[in-house]
């Protein structure tokens, strides 16, 4: 086949992302700093330990790393997985999955953004009460109206897109520079906790006394003792779900990395450090609250979504200046979150575009090097689903269970991964895609069962919201697939066969 099948010989993206660069965009896709935030503590079940949790996960996704390093050695090309599957496995299943999982991103980006003021509140509403600055009280509550929410969110998602328009790199900057602010105020977070673990239990009272959760005097009697089981099938699951298999961003970004070798660096060091972080900052609670107090505080309604990492951390210190270097590291954090998201969207939009699935106006760079026009749709699609937590917050947050098509996403890429390895004979790989294929077997039916997840409502039933909009994900993907197969036929280009080629760059 001519290469000349690709919408050009040259993607024409330039080859400016650093080792660094590469490290941070896979930081701030697996987010350790909103896992300590309120995206796992809340949600564990009475008896279970997170740190523990955390370590395991952490192991079960080695294998996937292996899979990603591997596969990015050898295939490292703008779209990283969705090149892998529509290559290794069919044309329509990698379009189906990376058309999927935009869509999902692509909403949780945009929930991220309208919450982002949720994090901005809590930071502020924290030093306000500890340090007893009224008008911060005041513009906290405030902060997390509709309107508010909407503004901020769509704010910063205009000014990260506006960046990325006006020069590639300065994407990366913005990526890089908030994910190292975030992994530097995290440690000095960690060292505050650790500095007050001696008299721990004197030090958090004004905290918990300003904060109204202080426990009753026989609060330890409704403390279940600690359960292994309950951390695997309780705890597990949240941090296998929402935070470890992640690591598909500098794999999305290889035919910009400067070499090869960065971008499996991309996989496996922000994997370890996201560990590392998760189960260290957990652990510290752990060792300074004691077991007892701690899940107390973290399963109990009234102090769940009070009595995390972040807020403990600001509430340990009367300095004001450390209290607000630690709330910006949490700020920051999220932050992260939308700047590499609109990297990793516009990479595999730009993707599907060189292989002629979506019109050809989304590979066209333009003079800073930046793909103009992918940053637009994306913009355009962010801002819609905006507007659904100001019309229906539980409308909008049903979406969360979409996380499902990430999970399905990568039992794909691991079926690859079997086949690339059965194909080319290499033993290890076939294993570590078989185990982690049945790993996502098992996260897929936690994640479509499990009520925390959002997929399914108390009842057992999924949410009609939620089921639609992951079996719509999928049909519409297979229906571009197959509208665009239709249309290039018409050209005299056949999408079967564009797709036993590697694409240029």
């Amino acid at each position: 086949m001519s290469r000349s099948l690709f919408v050009r010989e040259s993607s024409g993206l330039v080859k400016n992302v650093s080792a660094l660069d590469s490290v941070m965009l896979n930081l701030g896709n697996m987010s350790a700093g909103i896992a300590l935030f309120t995206s796992i503590s809340p949600y564990i079940p009475p008896g279970g330990v997170i740190w523990i949790a955390s370590l395991i996960g952490l192991l079960l996704t080695l294998p996937q790393a292996y899979i990603y390093i591997y596969l990015s050695g050898k295939i490292p090309k703008t779209g990283g997985d969705y090149i892998w599957l529509s290559r290794i496995l069919h044309g329509s299943v990698g379009v189906t999955m990376a058309f999927a999982l935009m869509i999902e991103s692509t909403a949780y980006f945009a929930l991220v953004a309208y919450f982002f003021s949720s994090a901005v509140s809590t930071v502020i509403g924290t030093i306000g009460t500890m340090d007893g600055i009224k008008s911060l009280v005041a513009l906290s509550s405030s902060l997390t109206a509709p309107i508010p929410s909407y503004v901020l969110g769509a704010g910063i998602f205009g000014i990260i897109i506006a960046f990325n328009i006006f020069k590639a790199k300065w994407g990366y900057s913005l990526v890089t520079i908030s994910t190292l602010i975030s992994l530097v105020t995290t440690i000095i977070a960690m060292i505050v906790i650790a500095v007050n673990i001696p008299d721990f239990s004197t030090a958090i009272v004004p905290f918990l006394s300003k904060e109204g959760i202080m426990p009753p005097p026989n609060y330890s009697s409704s403390v279940p003792p600690p359960n292994l089981l309950v951390s695997l099938s309780g705890i597990l699951p949240l941090l296998a779900i929402f935070t470890y298999p992640w690591m598909q961003a500098s794999p999305a970004v290889a035919s910009e990395t400067k070499k090869v070798k960065y971008v499996q660096m991309g996989v496996i060091l922000p994997l370890l450090v996201t560990g590392i972080l998760i189960t260290l900052g957990f652990a510290l609670m752990y060792i300074a609250g004691g077991y007892t107090l701690t899940n107390y505080l973290f399963t109990n309604p009234s102090s769940a979504f009070i009595y995390t990492f972040w807020t403990v951390a600001m509430g340990l210190t009367t300095n004001q200046v450390l209290q607000w270097i630690i709330g910006i590291g949490l700020m920051t954090w999220e932050f992260a979150v939308l700047a590499y998201g609109v990297i990793v969207f516009s990479r595999y939009i730009f993707a599907m575009a060189f292989d002629r699935v979506f019109p050809e106006i989304f590979t066209r760079l333009n003079r800073f090097g930046s793909p103009v026009y992918t940053h637009l749709f994306d913009l355009g699609l962010t801002l819609a689903f905006l507007v659904l937590p100001v019309v229906s917050i539980s409308g909008a947050t049903a979406l969360y269970g979409a996380i499902v098509i990430g999970m399905i996403y990568f039992f794909t890429v691991s079926i690859a991964g079997v086949l690339y390895g059965i194909r080319n004979k290499v033993l290890s790989l076939i294993i570590a895609g078989l185990f982690e294929a049945g790993y996502f077997v098992y996260l897929t039916y936690e994640s479509i069962t499990n009520p925390v997840f959002g997929f399914a409502e108390s009842n057992g039933l999924p949410n009609p919201i939620t089921l639609g909009f992951v079996i719509g994900s999928f049909v519409v993907g297979v229906i571009i697939y197959f509208i665009a197969r239709r249309i290039n036929l018409s050209k005299g280009i056949d999408l079967e066969l564009l797709y036993k080629e590697i694409p240029p760059d």
